[in-house]
C-alpha cells in the first residue's frame, strides 16, 4: 500500500490527522504528522522513522526521504495499519 505523508516538524506535541476536504469527503488521502523534533541534523526524520515503524512495522520510502512531503510503501495488512493509525489518533503516543 502506498501512503502520502506531510510532516510538520517543531510542533508542541506529536499528532496525526487524516486529510479531509471541506465537505468531509476523503480526497487524495494523506496523513499529516506533527513532530516535536526540529528539522535539524536529521532529528525530525529520525523521530518520524520511529513513529512509522511503530505504526506500520515494515515500510520503505518511495520518495521524499529528506523532504516534508513523503511517499512510503507500507508492507503490512491494511486492516492492521488502519487500526494502528486510528488508535494513535484517538490516544496519542
Amino acid at each position: 500500500m502506498l501512503l502520502k505523508i506531510k510532516v510538520k516538524p517543531g510542533s508542541e506535541k506529536v499528532r496525526i490527522r487524516m486529510n479531509f476536504d471541506k465537505r468531509g469527503q476523503k480526497e487524495d488521502p494523506f496523513l499529516k504528522i506533527w513532530l516535536k523534533s526540529r528539522p535539524e541534523k536529521g532529528r525530525a526524520n529520525r523521530e518520524l522513522s520511529r513513529l512509522l515503524k511503530k505504526l506500520f512495522g515494515e515500510y520503505s520510502f518511495i520518495s521524499g526521504a529528506t523532504s516534508r512531503e513523503k511517499l512510503i510503501k507500507v508492507n503490512g495488512d491494511i486492516g492492521i495499519v488502519s487500526k494502528n493509525v486510528s488508535k494513535f489518533i484517538k490516544e496519542g503516543t
